[in-house]
């Protein structure tokens, strides 16, 4: 059977992030989940929830190796992360990651990246 470490490195590299990456969306540092990964260290029950939503699996699956119980349910679960509460979010880490930095840069420079990013014409 394999182990949280190992699921968690799987986890991972299926999404095709980085432990950077995954540190970022989670709001940690790339040393902690490769303690995660090589089982030095495990996360904090509070880490929990956005390590399964910046992976998009299950505790379930993630904790203890149980795959989910109907893959549609997590199928569903996944289609609300781009709408949640009435407010957009994050559909993946990668995203989760980039909307992060972006609502951390001062204002000014969050008006220069959007004029930067409008359609030519």
């Amino acid at each position: 059977m394999k182990s949280f470490a190992d699921r968690l490195r799987e986890a991972r590299t299926a999404c095709g992030l980085t432990q950077e990456q995954l540190g970022f969306a989670v709001g940690l540092t790339k040393s902690s989940i490769s303690a995660w990964e090589n089982g030095r260290e495990t996360p904090s029950f509070h880490t929990l929830p956005r390590l399964r939503e910046a992976l998009r699996r299950s505790l379930d699956e993630l904790i203890c190796g149980q795959p989910a119980t109907s893959g549609s349910a997590i199928k569903d679960q996944r289609a609300e992360y781009a709408v949640h509460e009435g407010k957009a979010v994050a559909r993946d880490a990668a995203e989760l990651a980039l909307l992060t930095r972006y609502r951390s840069l001062p204002g000014k420079r969050r008006a220069a990246l959007l004029e930067l990013l409008k359609p030519e014409g």
